[in-house]
């Protein structure tokens, strides 16, 4: 478990979370705020839509998973945010995403195995190789 503090990345501190801790495979879950965010839509041919949302916005879920990609711990995590009227938004977790109050994060870590993504030809994304 982590917290993190105003103003951090929300993907670069689960990024940088799962690499200390050597996470080769697991999942995740977040809550709390942030004070602004970033979102993105899969477009096809490896390319996201991305919407920027100003907060403050509660963290209504995220969670995701981790893997390794080009040989290090790698987050793909999805969010839900919602605003001070109950509206919602969400998608994939985008840099921009930055603490406002508090995050609280929880890492499942899967020992013993090691999730693997590769680039797939099709999407262009890269996915877990299982």
């Amino acid at each position: 478990m982590a917290r993190f503090d105003n103003g951090r990345d929300v993907l670069d501190g689960l990024n940088e979370l799962v690499r200390k801790n050597q996470v080769n495979a697991g999942s995740l879950t977040a809550i709390g705020t942030v004070e602004k965010a970033s979102v993105g839509f899969f477009l096809g041919d490896g390319q996201y839509s991305t919407v920027a949302i100003d907060g403050p916005l509660e963290i209504v879920s995220c969670f995701g998973n981790v893997s390794v990609k080009d040989n290090q711990p790698f987050v793909h995590a999805h969010i839900i945010l919602s605003d001070r009227n109950g509206r919602t938004c969400g998608g994939h977790l985008m840099p921009g995403c930055l603490v406002d109050a508090t995050l609280e994060v929880t890492v499942q870590a899967y020992d013993g195995i090691d999730l693997v993504r590769k680039q797939d030809p099709k999407t262009k994304l890269f996915l877990l190789d299982i």
